[in-house]
């Protein structure tokens, strides 16, 4: 079994351990205080999420938007832009996601790691277990292929 990482984010609620293995199967499992376990098995294209053990519904549309859906709550993470991304709750503002270039290196198996996010007032537990989840997951905007190397090299040599 390979060796996990650990990464501490401050969160609205206290520190957000993030743990993470990047071979063979990459897989990313959000924890904090009072916050449900949400695992993620990060990619742009085709990720997965579940809590606490139960899969969570998952859809992405063609502007790259992804929708989760939790008991009666629809999350949604839409770029806004290359490195930015709003994160809503049924239609509600919860938070912003800023990506880095980094992000989008070749070979980068988890895109939203480096993401920092603003959260909004009025946020709970779970609301921030399934965003930062999401961000970590499948990152903080929508470059195309192109955008990707270029911002790469970009990032690397400034």
């Amino acid at each position: 079994m390979p060796k996990l990482r650990q990464r501490v984010v401050n969160g609205p609620f206290g520190p957000i351990r993030i743990s993470h293995d990047r071979r063979p199967s990459v897989i990313a499992r959000v924890q904090g205080a009072g916050m449900p376990t949400v695992t993620v098995v990060p990619d742009r294209e085709h990720g997965a999420m579940n809590i606490n053990g139960q899969n969570v519904p998952m859809s992405r549309t063609r502007n790259r938007t992804r929708t989760a859906v939790v008991g009666d709550r629809s999350y949604e993470l839409r770029p806004t832009s290359l490195r930015r991304a709003e994160l809503r709750r049924n239609g509600t503002l919860v938070a912003h996601a800023r990506g880095s270039f980094r992000s989008y290196a070749p070979g980068n198996t988890i895109p939203g790691l480096d993401a920092r996010i603003t959260w909004s007032q009025g946020v709970d537990p779970a609301d921030v277990a399934v965003g930062q989840a999401m961000v970590v997951g499948f990152g903080a905007g929508a470059p195309g292929a192109v955008l990707r190397t270029v911002f790469f090299w970009v990032d690397n040599l400034t």
